[in-house]
């Protein structure tokens, strides 16, 4: 094996020590994850919890031997730690992972402790939520139990992008159990997501309206002339009258029709 992989595989297994020491050190804070990054002043260290306080410790009494470990076990040089708050805890899969972990450390039933910690996912607004529990849960032998909700990617851009995942362990007497959390955000736009821009269609359905309404009223003001054929009874009757037949109507009253006589 050559210096340089011996190296990488070093720092590899260092970096798993370190996360695992801080999982089991942050449990009941929320630890979602870490970060190291190495800058001129030494090594920056991003801790992300649901639960700062916790992690600070009072006067900041906690993190201080939180650094005193990670520079003396560890070997970093002049380690710099940042707390991160989470905004949603129950939207991190590496959280609510740890949380079904932590349950089942417990001696809660691994049913009832899957489905509640599913149902909290959803809840908080996930698309789709699957859970993985593997291990010797009720027997000496080991089997697999899935918790499925929503709709949950399996491959793909939105599979790599949209789904979170989150892992944790269970050590019990029978033996360790393994905890598989992937939380597929709301938020994500797949390849046949269709978006209706509300505005828009708001505006269409407007003038549609206007024009319809303008329609109408142009219709109720339209006068119709039918012109209609007079049957061969009604023209023998207009051609058996003729000009001189007809008077005409005299409108003056009677009284005016006496006073002339009289005259």
């Amino acid at each position: 094996m050559s210096p340089l992989a011996k190296h990488f595989i070093e720092q590899g297994i260092k970096l798993m020590q370190i996360n695992e020491y801080l999982r089991s050190e942050l449990v009941r804070a929320g630890f979602a994850g870490v970060d190291i990054q190495k800058t001129p002043l030494g090594v920056r260290i991003t801790l992300k919890t649901s639960r700062p306080g916790l992690v600070i410790g009072k006067g900041g009494k906690r993190i201080q031997e939180i650094t005193d470990v990670l520079q003396d076990k560890f070997g970093l040089e002049m380690p710099q730690i940042e707390v991160e708050e989470v905004p949603n805890p129950d939207l991190n899969a590496q959280i609510m992972a740890e949380r079904l972990a932590y349950s089942l450390d417990r001696g809660r039933h691994y049913r009832r402790a899957g489905y509640y910690i599913l149902r909290k996912i959803m809840d908080s607004g996930a698309k789709g939520t699957e859970i993985i529990v593997s291990g010797k849960v009720t027997s000496q032998r080991a089997r697999t139990t899935v918790f499925r909700a929503g709709t949950m990617k399996k491959s793909g851009q939105p599979a790599q992008e949209g789904v979170d995942r989150g892992v944790a362990q269970c050590i019990q007497k029978s033996g360790t159990l393994g905890i598989i959390v992937k939380i597929m955000h709301a938020d994500i736009r797949m390849g046949d997501t269709v978006k209706i821009n509300d505005e828009t269609l708001a505006k269409a359905q407007a003038k549609k309206i206007s024009e319809i309404t303008k329609t109408k009223a142009e219709k109720d003001y339209e006068v119709s002339e039918e012109e209609e054929e007079l049957t061969e009874v009604e023209k023998e009757l207009f051609e058996e009258v003729e000009e001189e037949d007809i008077s005409e109507i005299s409108l003056e009253s009677e009284k005016e029709s006496d006073d002339q006589t009289e005259e």
